[in-house]
C-alpha cells in the first residue's frame, strides 16, 4: 500500500508541474497504467494514440482514441479538443507522441502526459490491448454532429467534432429517403447548409466515415 501512494502521489505532482509550466510530462508505461487506472471511467481523462488509422484499428490500448500526428487535419482537431481535460499520448515506439505533445501544448491544453516507449513498451511491460478487425467503433461513437441554428432558414453550419482520421461524406436525404446533396469534409471544418437549396421541411443527414460506418441525424428547414 505505501508504495501504491508514493507512486500516486508522484503522478499528482507532475501534473501539477505540467498544468503551471506549460509543457508535457514523459512518464512510463507502468506509470501510464497507474494513471488510466486512477482515471477509470471519468469523462476528463482521454488515451490519444497519435499513430495511423491502420495501425490503430490493429492494435490500441483499451478506450483510446486516434488521430494521427501525421494527418493534415491533425492541428484542426486538436483545436476542437477539451483544453481542460487529461491527455495520454502514445505512439508505436515513442518517436511520434513528443511532437504530439508539443502541438497539444501549444493549443493550450493543460495538462499532457506523454507515454515513454509507445504501445511497444507497453505490450513488452505485459500490458493488454485490444486488437480488432479494421473498424473503429469508437470512432464513430465519438462524433457530435452540430448544426446551428436549427431550422434552417437562410443559412446554418453543419459542424462535426470527434476523433476520426480521413475525409467523412455527409449526405442529406428529404423526408422520402431520397438524396438530395452530398458533401465532402473532416472533423473540425464546418460546411454551410442553405435553405434556398431545400425546400420547406424534415431532412435527415447521414455521416459515411472511411470504413463505411454510417451516423444519421435529422433537421429542419423553414421559411
Amino acid at each position: 500500500m505505501r508504495f501504491y501512494f508514493i507512486g500516486i502521489l508522484t503522478i499528482l505532482l507532475g501534473t501539477s508541474a505540467v498544468a503551471q509550466g506549460g509543457t508535457y510530462k514523459t512518464i512510463t508505461v507502468v506509470q501510464a497504467d497507474t494513471l488510466i487506472k486512477n482515471h477509470q471511467g471519468l469523462t476528463d481523462f482521454v488515451i490519444l494514440d497519435v499513430r495511423t488509422s491502420g495501425e490503430f484499428n490493429t492494435e490500441r490500448i483499451d478506450k483510446s482514441r486516434n488521430l494521427d500526428v501525421n494527418s493534415t487535419w491533425f492541428n484542426d482537431s486538436i483545436d476542437k479538443l477539451d483544453k481542460n481535460k487529461i491527455y495520454l499520448v502514445y505512439c508505436g515506439v515513442g518517436g511520434r507522441s513528443p511532437g504530439a505533445c508539443s502541438k497539444l501544448i501549444a493549443k493550450n491544453v493543460k495538462t499532457v502526459f506523454n507515454m515513454q516507449g509507445g504501445i511497444t513498451a507497453w505490450k513488452s511491460s505485459g500490458f493488454p490491448t485490444v486488437k480488432s478487425s479494421g473498424i473503429d467503433i469508437n470512432g464513430i461513437n465519438s462524433l457530435i454532429v452540430k448544426i446551428y441554428p436549427n431550422p434552417v432558414v437562410d443559412l446554418s453550419t453543419l459542424e462535426i467534432e470527434g476523433f476520426v482520421e480521413g475525409e467523412i461524406k455527409i449526405e442529406i436525404l428529404n423526408a422520402l429517403g431520397s438524396l438530395v446533396m452530398s458533401r465532402k469534409m473532416v472533423p473540425g471544418r464546418a460546411i454551410t447548409i442553405s435553405g434556398r437549396e431545400l425546400s420547406p421541411g424534415l431532412y435527415f443527414y447521414r455521416l459515411v466515415l472511411p470504413q463505411n460506418q454510417v451516423k444519421s441525424g435529422r433537421f429542419q428547414v423553414a421559411r
